[in-house]
């Protein structure tokens, strides 16, 4: 990504808890917090979001991926200046690969509906699975 440049930062916290309990399969994610840019936004119908909607739907299966030094790390991009979009994903590092797919799937989805027009967001999951 271009140095300072940002149009558009995903940021996808999840951390998962392991206090001697086992794990069984995926719940929902918990949405923690996000956090949308009041001076960064775009206009509705436009190539911006037309780039970001054709990139969100792509994080998820990128989950496994990585980025060659980690699984849960994720960045990507879609379109031309000046309405190129960046995301960028962090899981926590013991997560499985399905946790992690889950929680960026939530996010992708949650994203624009809680930050609809903004170009700058971050939005954070805890994807802890505690069952005893």
């Amino acid at each position: 990504m271009p140095p300072l440049k940002f149009s558009m930062l995903f940021l996808f916290v999840m951390y998962l808890l392991s206090f001697q309990f086992s794990f069984t399969a995926a719940a929902d994610p918990t949405y923690v917090h996000h956090v949308c840019s009041e001076t960064t936004n775009f206009t509705r119908n436009n190539i911006f979001e037309s780039n970001l909607n054709r990139l969100l739907p792509s994080l998820p299966t990128n989950a496994s991926r990585g980025n060659g030094f980690s699984k849960g790390f994720f960045n990507a991009t879609a379109g031309q200046d000046p309405n190129k979009v960046y995301s960028l994903f962090l899981c926590s590092g013991d997560q499985t690969t399905n946790s992690s797919q889950n929680c960026v799937t939530f996010a992708t989805r949650n994203v624009t509906r809680r930050c609809p027009v903004s170009k700058d967001t971050i939005i954070w999951y805890d994807e802890t699975e505690i069952h005893n």
